[in-house]
């Protein structure tokens, strides 16, 4: 896990999709406003996050085109 801090922003970077929920409670009781995810959680990323936070903050995402499939795969293969 990566965590940069930039004025009053706050970037955490997770090794998998599955570890943002419990990211995504410990910066809600440290007093996070906003959660706003990469593109490269998915739909099913998102909602598990929103789940986490249960309303509390609002959680937005990033996506990604169709168009931006081969850039993506060159950069991140084919994790599950």
């Amino acid at each position: 896990q990566r965590i940069d801090i930039v004025g009053t922003l706050v970037c955490v970077g997770v090794p998998s999709v599955a570890d943002a929920p419990a990211v995504a409670r410990r910066l809600l009781a440290d007093g996070v406003e906003l959660i706003e995810l990469c593109g490269g959680f998915g739909g099913a990323g998102l909602a598990a996050v929103i789940s986490a936070v249960d309303g509390r903050v609002p959680v937005g995402a990033v996506f990604y085109g169709v168009d931006a499939s081969a850039g993506l795969q060159r950069l991140f293969g084919s994790r599950p």
